[in-house]
């Protein structure tokens, strides 16, 4: 009897094990359909371990025997570290507007442009001398210009793009979380890209519809993670908006696609091409027929893109060996560190980056060498991404192990976003913003500013005059400077290749022009001048007899043109002491002026 309860027991068991065979070999059948293309393949093994294939959602079984509590309370931490992201930059960001450390390139650029769309008008940017599609192809601003209508400020795009970037930590964890299938862990690599100084700098640096592109490819990743193919090619079509340079990096996430989903990896290659191909054909058309000065950036290499690559190609050895400058190691270094390194353990990934960090690498221009800037969007999420996978594959080696570098990695995470990002530095590699009463003052004389009238003012006055047909950047429309499209306007961009003048043909540049207002800021930055000449051509202005001072204080200077010139010379006299009685004194007052403004914004 006791051996008849056994075998009964035995067969059962034998019984269920072969009632669950069918469905083994079904999903061992799927697996072999994907071929090597499989995504547990792709990414190392066991990605999509655990996801339910109808609702993409990952089996909590999956993940470690975690409770739908526990992922609940990680959620809502990730959501309490977004918004304190999003409190912080918002206000970073909005304190530097108003404190008129936001300038001309970009937020005065890109707020005319969207103001001008959302005014029904077409977006030739006086700010910069062109069609706003011709200096990049930015078409994602069309679809922002409706915020103008309930919002009708500069601040509106600094308040998008923060909350854009923020974002992306969404994605992150997402990702995250089916990768690690760790709740607890996924938050890690989501806490650390709000921490990243990279993209914290391209929050801070003005505004640029690009930024928008980092919770996009973001997205992307993880939505071609899931098979949302619908989802996956509405974000890479609004990242293909954001710039003209996007489309190579699509091309490249697709050929990585195919190692997915090979009709997904072609849609997306053909994707990414046609997108480059068209957005090269609109600029070059809007921009006079002229192909897009920014090549000019490479021209060591070549003088159009076919050079280039055949140069790359040519000369492999000597290329890297050129591009290994301190500058460069510095600039890798400021983008690996502050993720422990870890996506070197994931190289298939970052090797997705690669189109924006040549492009960056190989360009002659300093500042797309470093991160304070925001040519760092089409690189950070990659270099995110393939932590979190580093992350992942430094889990095989041990829980302790493991665990000991996780703890490691946070806090190296956090302390680099602290050290390198801007939030606690006192020593600012952008535009430096003035003191509080400088800015209150200077915010009441633009007051003084009709709406809509025409006016020249210096960088950092722009994002506050720019909702009008016409701004000018001074020196503009006196002395043309970055003005247009032209190789020469880019050149000037880094203080290169500017014209003689003389002092005659400015007075009759100044009366040739028909512009009402100029607006002086001696403290804040003077780009697109070198300081001798920015003093030089301010003086011209201040000694012609078409314009008078009608408002002046410690920072700032508002002409008028036809106003008292005399009494506006007086004044000048008065905030300088320095005694004019001549038209050389008038240069002199100014510099003794500028210097007192900048003296007083060091000592706060």
């Amino acid at each position: 009897m006791p051996m008849t309860a056994k075998l009964r027991s035995e067969l059962a068991g034998h019984h269920a094990v072969i009632s669950r065979l069918p469905e083994a070999e079904e999903a061992s059948g799927d697996a072999d359909n994907e071929g090597v293309g499989g995504p547990s393949q792709l990414l190392g093994g066991g990605v999509t371990a655990g996801i339910d294939e109808q609702s993409g959602v990952p089996d909590s079984t999956q993940r470690g025997g975690q409770s739908p509590r526990l992922a609940r309370v990680c959620l809502v931490v990730l959501c309490l570290a977004i918004l304190t992201y999003v409190l912080l930059f918002t206000r970073q960001c909005f304190y530097r507007f108003e404190h008129f450390g936001l300038t001309a390139f970009d937020l005065g650029i890109f707020d005319q442009a969207v103001w001008l769309i959302s005014q029904g008008r077409a977006p030739f940017v006086t700010v910069r001398g062109m069609h706003i599609l011709a200096d990049h192809f930015q078409p994602i601003l069309y679809l922002l210009a409706p915020l103008y209508w309930v919002w009708d400020s500069p601040k509106a795009l600094l308040a998008v793009q923060t909350l854009a970037l923020a974002m992306g930590a969404f994605p992150v964890y997402a990702f995250a979380r089916d990768r690690l299938r760790s709740a607890p862990l996924a938050l890690l690599p989501a806490l650390c890209y709000l921490c990243y100084p990279a993209m914290q700098w391209t929050n801070t640096f003005d505004f640029h519809p690009e930024a928008l592109a980092t919770p996009l490819l973001l997205a992307s990743f993880w939505l071609l993670h899931r098979r949302r193919r619908a989802a996956y090619f509405v974000s890479l079509v609004l990242a293909a908006l954001t710039k003209e340079t996007m489309g190579l990096t699509i091309a490249v996430l697709g050929v990585f696609a195919l190692t997915v989903d090979r009709r997904v990896g072609w849609w997306t290659i053909g994707l990414g091409l046609l997108a480059q191909t068209l957005a090269l054909g609109v600029v070059q058309t809007l921009n006079d027929g002229s192909p897009s000065a920014y090549l000019s950036l490479y021209s060591r290499y070549g003088h159009s893109p076919g050079e280039v690559v055949l140069t790359l190609a040519r000369h492999p050895r000597a290329v890297l060996l050129g591009l290994n400058t301190e500058a460069n190691r510095r600039y890798f270094f400021e983008l690996l560190q502050p993720v422990f390194f870890l996506p070197l353990l994931a190289p298939e990934i970052l090797l997705l980056a690669a189109p924006a960090l040549l492009a960056n690498l190989l360009s002659n221009r300093p500042c797309q060498h470093m991160i304070y800037w925001h040519y760092t969007v089409l690189i950070t999420p990659f270099v995110i991404l393939a932590t979190i996978i580093g992350l992942d594959r430094l889990k095989r080696w041990g829980d302790r192990l493991s665990t000991c570098l996780l703890v490691v990695y946070l806090t190296v995470s956090v302390l680099s976003g602290l050290r390198f990002g801007p939030l606690l530095l006192r020593s600012w590699p952008l535009t430096e913003p003035l003191t509080s009463a400088q800015s209150s003052e200077a915010a009441r004389i633009l007051q003084q500013v009709p709406p809509g009238a025409s006016v020249s003012a210096q960088a950092a006055l722009v994002p506050h005059l720019s909702h009008r047909v016409h701004i000018y950047l001074f020196p503009n429309p006196f002395y043309r400077a970055v003005w247009g499209g032209s190789v020469q306007a880019l050149r000037q961009q880094s203080l290169l290749d500017y014209p003689p003048y003389s002092s005659k043909g400015i007075a009759r540049a100044i009366d040739a022009a028909s512009t009402p207002y100029v607006v002086l800021q001696p403290p804040s930055t003077v780009f697109p001048l070198a300081q001798q000449d920015y003093l030089a051509l301010a003086a011209a202005a201040l000694r012609h007899p078409a314009y008078g001072i009608i408002a002046i204080g410690d920072s700032t200077i508002l002409l008028r043109r036809g106003a008292d010139h005399l009494r506006g010379l007086d004044r000048l006299a008065e905030r300088s002491g320095v005694r004019i009685a001549g038209e050389a004194d008038v240069e002199r007052a100014f510099q003794t002026y500028a210097s007192l403004g900048v003296r007083r914004s060091r000592e706060w």
